[in-house]
């Protein structure tokens, strides 16, 4: 994972959720140093593997981290839809 394009995107995420107080090369250097670290978890469909590294999760597709994220396993319950109401 040496030659890794890191898109907007996944810069944009690890800022909202993970490292707030940085700039935008100071996350994508942080970004790097993370994914040196992280273990390969498995093959998503589609072709994308998943990266982990504590409670951080790297989807890398065709040399690109695409996004980071924290998983979460919370049911999120149904809401009324306030359209259909009106």
């Amino acid at each position: 994972m040496r030659d890794l394009l890191i898109t907007a995107h996944a810069i944009t995420r690890f800022l909202e959720r993970f490292a707030g107080n940085l700039s935008w090369n100071a996350a994508q250097v942080r970004l790097r140093k993370l994914l040196r670290r992280a273990r390969f978890l498995r093959v998503q469909p589609g072709g994308g593997r998943l990266y982990g590294l504590g409670q951080m999760r790297f989807l890398v597709c065709s040399g690109m981290l695409l996004t980071v994220y924290r998983p979460t396993y919370k049911t999120v319950a149904a809401e009324d839809d306030l359209w259909c109401l009106a």
